[in-house]
């Protein structure tokens, strides 16, 4: 099972490429069309989708350990926040980025 920050990590490199990340689903293919979230087809990822296709189809747990990370960071719901209207990726890698600070270099409680 990967680290809260490797699975971070993971996220921030999936999120590297415009066009990788949506909202109001898991996950998408290259047309658009909501897939499962690992479905080979899968281009797209909400920040659900992406913790969990990042942590992989074993770590069933892995968003549930992010809620209250990602919460701290954003004052929300992590779906709340995903799918707010005008939210853009660059904002998504932002909060991932700080994420990544906090578990580096915080209180090391995280991974």
């Amino acid at each position: 099972m990967l680290t809260e920050l490797e699975i971070v990590e993971r996220c921030l490199l999936m999120f590297s490429k415009p066009g990788r990340w949506t909202q109001k689903t898991l996950a998408r293919d290259r047309n658009g069309k909501p897939v499962p979230v690992f479905s080979e087809m899968a281009r797209s990822f909400d920040i659900e989708g992406c913790i969990r296709r990042a942590a992989g189809i074993e770590d069933r747990g892995a968003y549930a350990r992010f809620v209250p990370l990602i919460k701290s960071q954003v004052g929300k719901q992590p779906f709340d926040w995903n799918d707010q209207r005008g939210r853009i990726q660059k904002e998504v890698v932002r909060m991932f980025e700080d994420l990544a600070d906090e578990l580096r270099f915080g209180n090391g409680r995280h991974g």
